[in-house]
This record gives structure tokens, sequence and C-alpha cells, in this order.
């Protein structure tokens, strides 16, 4: 009985312990994360079909009923973006570089049945661009933050594993953008606009898990979109004091619907020392058709009480491919690729996330610290292929304000985890 509680002890130790670094650095660079384990980041994501450390809980929960005993699976991932923008001059965005942890706990109870728990951020959205650059009555800053409760059961009949999680997510918004006063009298300097609210949003995860020969093995795994109302949001306002009675602060509404999303896998086991999978993502960012925000008090010189910006984005498919191969006892080598479509159509692409097409080149290590620790590493290389953006969002701006031009993108992220088996 003291082991036991010990060992529950010390997995709270941790929870509170993540909780802590990430109240202050849960940030993340890219509308979705994956980045959620070594492991996984190691292989470009291609997991669903292995799932065997805790990070299962996020890739496909039915994998957790694998592990043995209660496991403790923390790390983060450092992300470093860098868009370029090229119209009448060239900019780029503000150096940052972001921090996104992830926490999981797993516990098998008796042969077949396993618990699991995640805190980890799944979507989070960080854009800085300088105040003065040509795309400032767009967007200066953008900025989403998430943290995700996600317990899960798991059950194992022969070689047929299935999983339940349910979803609590909090989420912070903030958004902010300079005004072109100088429209209205040339002499003004720019204002300045910040849109900013908190709110939780629910749903829940499924996940399959199936042998299906001797080697093979079949991943499927499913995440419910979440709906976010952001019933309490705040608009505030910076301008001179004779424009101050056409931008009053005031409370603001809106929401935001994050997609599902459906993986299916298949890993091939050629030998002890091999593994390889390949997995295919659909995600179903159709949900994000537009933004539109309700202000309490009118805004602006056409004392508007609502804001209205499209969207429009597509489904899209997301393709994965993994090696992992074990090099000894003590060290596993792990090589992947990604290619992942867009879903920002030409006709709604903004400076908020200069988003094309992805190919992500990974690389991961891990190193066995015994028999109860493992140490693990990895790295992406995303490379995002350039876009040129050629439309008329925004209406009333001038066509030298629109930040019309070519945006390249390159993120380099580096992982690192600890797991522990008690």
């Amino acid at each position: 009985m003291k082991t036991i509680q010990v060992k529950i002890h010390t997995c709270w130790f941790f929870v509170l312990i993540f909780l802590h670094a990430a109240a202050a650095c849960a940030h993340g660079a890219g509308f979705s994360i994956l980045q959620q384990g070594t492991g996984a980041m190691g292989q470009g994501n291609a997991f669903s079909a292995q799932a065997d450390d805790p990070s299962a809980v996020f890739f496909n929960p039915a994998g957790i009923v694998q592990l043995e005993g209660i496991q403790v699976y923390t790390g983060g991932t450092f992300i470093v973006p860098n868009i370029r923008y090229k119209g009448e001059v060239e900019d780029e965005t503000v150096s940052r570089v972001y921090f996104p942890p992830y926490l999981y706990l797993t516990n098998r109870v008796k042969d077949g049945l396993a618990l699991g728990l995640g805190i980890f951020s799944p979507f989070g959205l960080s854009t800085v661009w300088h105040e003065d650059w040509e795309g400032r009555y767009i967007s200066t800053y953008s900025r989403l933050t998430t943290m995700d409760l996600n317990p899960t059961l798991a059950y194992r009949h022969e070689n047929l594993s299935l999983a339940l999680g349910l979803n609590a997510l909090s989420a912070e918004l903030v958004l902010r953008k300079r005004l072109p006063l100088y429209y209205v009298n040339g002499g003004l300097p720019d204002g300045t606009q910040e849109l900013s609210g908190r709110t939780w949003g629910y749903g829940y995860n499924l996940g399959l898990l199936y042998g299906m020969g001797p080697g093979w093995s079949l991943g499927i795994s499913y995440r419910s979109r979440i709906r976010l109302d952001f019933d309490h949001a705040e608009s505030r306002f910076e301008v001179p004091q004779s424009q101050s009675a056409f931008f009053r602060d005031t409370g603001a509404r809106g929401t935001l619907e994050l997609p599902p999303s459906l993986t299916c896998g298949v890993c091939w086991r050629p030998a002890g020392h091999w593994s390889v999978e390949f997995d295919m993502t659909w995600t179903g960012w159709s949900t994000y058709d537009e933004v539109k925000i309700e202000f309490e008090e009118p805004v602006g010189y056409t004392q508007s009480e609502e804001f209205r910006q499209p969207k429009r984005w597509r489904d899209v498919m997301a393709y994965r491919f993994g090696l992992k191969y074990l090099l000894s006892d003590a060290l596993n080598l792990r090589l992947g690729y990604i290619y992942d479509q867009s879903p920002v159509p030409s006709s709604t692409f903004d400076p908020q996330l200069p988003d094309g097409n992805r190919q992500v080149y990974a690389f991961g290590l891990d190193c066995n610290l015994g028999r109860k620790a493992t140490l693990g590493l990895a790295y992406n290389y995303i490379h995002v292929r350039s876009r040129y953006k050629y439309n008329e969002i925004l209406e009333g701006l001038l066509e030298s304000d629109r930040a019309n031009g070519e945006y390249r993108q390159d993120i380099h992220s580096v992982g690192l985890s600890l797991l522990y088996r008690f």
C-alpha cells in the first residue's frame, strides 16, 4: 500500500510542476500543434498504429493498454518560426522562441484495462509583426493559446483495443492591429485595436488499435471538433483623445470552432529491430469559415456593431511516413517525413497565418537510462511553400496597405522528453 501511495504522490508532483510551467509558457506557433512527444515527432508523427509510449493519449489512446504499470511522460518542444515578406518593401516577423509543453500519465489497472491523462496544447497561433510594417492595418499580433485536459479509458480484448477520451480545453485569444486614422485626417497618427478573450470548450476523442497478424497493426484515431464561445471578450482602443468618442472600449463576443480530425495508420515490423509506418490524417478545417465579432457598443467612424472577415478554409489531408530502428538495447533511431496540405485558400490568405503546403523532415533518438527512464530527442525542419497574397480582404484599405506580396516561412522545432516507468 505504501508503494502505491508513493507512486500516486509522485505522479501528482509531476502534474503540479507541469501546470506551473504551462501557465508561464504555454505558447504555440501555427494553428495545430502536433509536436506532442519526441517518439512520434522523430518519425514524422506516423505513430497511430504503434502508440507505444504515453503520448498515445494524444495520437491514439487505444495504445495505452500496451503500457505496463504506471508511466509518466513529460517534455516540450522549442519552436522557432520565421516568416519573411516581400512586397513594396521587405520585412519579417519578430524573432521569438515558443515552448508548448506536454504531460502524459498512464496506468494499466489490470490486463486489458488502462487509464490515461494528457495535458497538452493541441492548437496555437502566434504571429508577431513589427508595429510599422506594411500590413499593420491587417495584423501586428495574433496569439491563440490552448491547454487540453484529456482523461482516457482504454480496453483490450484479444487483438483489438478501443479507447474513449474526454477533452476540456481552455483557450485565450489576443488579436492586435493598427488603425489607419490618417484616412480621415492626414495629420492623425495610427491608433491600435486589441481584441482579447478567454473561454473553455469541450469535446471527445476515440481510438482503435488492431493487431492484424504477425508484424502488422492498424491504428485509427478521431478527435471531435471543439466550439469556443468567447462571450466575454473585450475590444480595447488606443487613439488620440480627439477620436476617443468613435473608439470606445467595449465588450465583444465571437465563436471559434476547432476542427475535427481522423487519422488512420498501418505499421509493419519486418524484423525485431525495425518498424515502418504510414499514416493519413484528414482535418476538417472547413469549420473555420468566417470571423464574426459582435460589439456591445458601436465602434469606429461608421459605428459598426459587428466585424466580419471571411476565411473559407478547406478540409485537408496530411501524409506521414515514419521509420524506427533499434540500434542497441539503449538507443533507438527514428526518421520521418510529412506532406501537409494547407487549408488556407488564396482568396482569404492573410498575414495572421500566412500558411502554405508543408514538407516536414524529422529525426529522433531515444536513449534508455536504465530500465525505468528514457530520454527522448527529436528535430523537425518544416519548410512551408511560399505563397503570394493578391486579394482584397478587409474592405476599405488602400492598395498600399493590403500587404500584397510574397510570404516565405521556415520553422525549426527541437523536442525533449523524459519517460519514467514506476
